[in-house]
């Protein structure tokens, strides 16, 4: 790219992005009539592909970026295809917000899900096949990662790719993934707001039941005793202490999602860090 054109490419990112947080509609109307649809065409095309299209994008553009001195190109493409595709999204649909539960709460939940879960046999069998008709999305896909290493460096389950329109997930963790491929495929539906996705996920997973189910729980589960712990570590043991050993042993606690200086200054660290409004929507 010339200098004017980088530019103009630039101006033209910042303004797209200015208009979809700041003007009242725009983000939606566009999310609606555009985005959501390329990104929906953008899936069907990577579907047909047996293996995750971003894994070898990304090396083709970190190494386009490396060995030509196109890094600024890329970066470029990369901000742009996001800022047009997938950060209305975050504007488009604001998520409610759920007040912080209290240890009595939380350990209400944590009793009634380690219930739920100790009475299920926590069998999990290859989901790829109906997570789509399980998240809304009958004809969608969801790939495991060929190298599901990247994903655990990163600290994630699973990732949604506007650049490419993939739900991709690290296909290694049995308990964890039914949820995982609804959650992602809740951002190919246009849900982009972390807490919203996680809310809408399991709702579907329970409805479905099964092993749906069971994996919603389990996240539920470990998004809720690191809160219990917090606020009350007896209320934490005493759950833990009644809990089947099979389920202990799934029961991983999730990663505290950390916000970055680029969510914060696109004014995203809430969207991007709301995992567990789960829980408060669980306890409301």
């Amino acid at each position: 790219m010339g200098r004017v054109i980088r530019r103009g490419t630039m101006l033209g990112i910042a303004v797209c992005m200015a208009g979809a947080r700041w003007v009242p509609g725009l983000a939606a109307a566009w999310q609606g009539r555009v985005a959501t649809p390329l990104l929906m065409l953008l899936h069907r095309l990577t579907a047909r592909a047996a293996f995750p299209i971003l894994e070898p994008l990304a090396v083709a553009g970190l190494c386009l970026g490396l060995r030509r001195r196109r890094w600024l190109d890329v970066l470029l493409v990369t901000l742009g295809m996001a800022a047009l595709l997938w950060y209305p999204a975050y504007w488009a649909r604001p998520a409610e917000n759920y007040p912080a539960p209290d240890a009595a709460a939380l350990e209400r939940l944590c009793v009634s899900l380690t219930h739920a879960l100790d009475a299920s046999p926590l069998r999990f069998n290859d989901p790829y096949d109906r997570a789509g008709t399980v998240a809304g999305l009958p004809d969608a896909a969801v790939k495991p990662a060929r190298y599901p290493e990247w994903m655990r460096v990163l600290g994630i389950s699973g990732l949604f790719s506007p650049w490419t329109g993939e739900a991709v997930v690290d296909g290694t963790a049995d308990a964890l993934l039914p949820f995982t491929c609804v959650h992602e495929l809740q951002h190919l539906r246009g849900i982009a707001d972390e807490g919203a996705a996680n809310i809408a996920a399991y709702e579907a997973c329970v409805e479905q039941g099964g092993m749906f189910a069971d994996s919603a729980r389990l996240w539920a589960l470990r998004y809720a005793l690191p809160m219990l712990r917090d606020r009350d570590p007896d209320a934490a043991r005493r759950v833990l202490s009644r809990m089947d050993a099979a389920l202990a042993r799934l029961l991983v606690p999730a990663e505290a999602s950390r916000g970055n200086m680029i969510a914060r200054v696109l004014g995203l660290e809430a969207r991007t860090t709301s995992y567990d409004q789960l829980v408060r929507w669980l306890c409301r």
